[in-house]
C-alpha cells in the first residue's frame, strides 16, 4: 500500500473511534536522544503516530475550584478510548507488514527489564530477586511524539498546548517502521505568560519555556507534583488537580 493512502486510512479508522487529531511525528533525528531516554526498542522506530481525544471543556474548567469525580472518571474514560484506537492503529500497521509497539496512554515504566525472570519464578527463587520497581516518567514520551507530530507544543506546564483546545486534551502514540509522511510541528505560542505556573497550588510550575535541550526538571518539579497528587489522594480519594489545565488560556472558550 501506498503510504501516503496508509496513513490516510490510518487517520479515518483512527478518527471513526473517537480521535479528535492525528499526526505523524518523524523521530529519525532524535534516534540518540531516544535511546538514552527510553531504551534500544523506542530508538528502533523511525515513526510515531500521535493519537489525541479532546477533554471536555467544563470539566476542565470545574478543577479551577477544586477537584472533581468528573475529571477522575472521564480521565480514565478517554484512556480507555485511546488504549483501543492505538491497539487498532498497531493492528493495521501490523497486517500490512510493518512493525508497530502501542505505547499504553497512561502507565510507568519499569526500571530494568530482567531476562530469564519466567524462569527464576518457576525455579523458586522469589526469595533472592528484587521486587520490581517503576519510575515517575512513561514508557515513552507521548508528548514528545505529539509535539514533534504537529498536535501542539509543549508548554511551560509540561502538557501540550493545542491552538484549539489548550491542553485540554488526552495523547497516546503508535510506534512503528512504516515511513509515513511526516507532519510538521507548531511553533510554541506560550510566549510570556505564566497563567499554569501561578495557578499551580505547590510551585511546581517553574513558569520555564520548553527547549529540547532542557532536562523535564528545569520546568516542573515532578516530585513534588507527584508527592502533592499523593496526599490530595488521602482527602479527596483520587490523584486529581489540573489547576495548570483550567488556567491556560489557550481553548478555554
Amino acid at each position: 500500500m501506498d503510504l501516503s493512502v496508509l496513513k490516510d486510512s490510518l487517520f479515518s479508522q483512527a478518527q471513526d473511534m473517537g480521535a479528535n487529531l492525528c499526526g505523524i511525528a518523524d523521530l529519525t533525528d532524535c534516534t540518540p536522544w531516544i535511546r538514552e531516554n527510553y531504551g534500544d526498542l523506542c530508538a528502533s522506530f523511525p515513526r510515531a503516530v500521535s493519537i489525541s481525544i479532546f477533554f471536555p471543556r467544563e470539566i476542565i474548567a470545574e478543577q479551577a475550584v477544586g477537584p472533581t469525580r468528573s475529571y477522575s472518571y472521564f480521565y480514565a474514560a478517554i484512556n480507555r478510548q485511546l488504549d483501543s484506537i492505538g491497539f487498532r492503529i498497531s493492528n493495521v500497521l501490523q497486517q500490512n507488514g510493518f512493525r508497530a509497539y502501542p505505547v499504553p496512554t497512561s502507565d510507568y515504566r519499569q526500571t530494568h527489564l530482567v531476562p530469564g525472570l519466567q524462569e527464576a519464578v518457576a525455579a523458586g527463587g522469589t526469595g533472592s530477586l528484587p521486587k520490581m520497581q517503576t519510575e515517575l516518567m512513561g514508557m515513552f514520551s507521548h508528548r514528545f511524539a505529539a509535539s514533534h507530530a504537529g498536535l501542539g507544543w509543549i508548554g511551560k506546564s509540561c502538557h501540550v498546548i493545542n491552538p484549539q483546545v489548550g491542553p485540554r486534551l488526552r495523547l497516546t502514540t503508535v510506534l512503528t517502521d512504516a515511513l509515513l509522511p511526516p507532519d510538521q510541528p507548531i511553533p510554541n505560542r506560550c510566549g510570556g505568560c505564566t497563567r499554569c505556573r501561578d495557578a499551580c497550588p505547590t510551585h511546581a510550575i517553574r513558569g520555564v519555556s520548553f527547549r529540547p535541550e532542557d532536562p523535564p526538571s528545569a520546568r516542573i518539579d515532578k516530585d513534588t507534583c507527584y508527592n502533592f497528587l499523593e496526599d490530595l489522594a488521602v482527602v479527596f480519594g483520587q490523584h486529581t488537580c489540573a489547576k495548570c489545565l483550567a488556567a491556560c488560556p489557550w481553548g478555554s472558550k
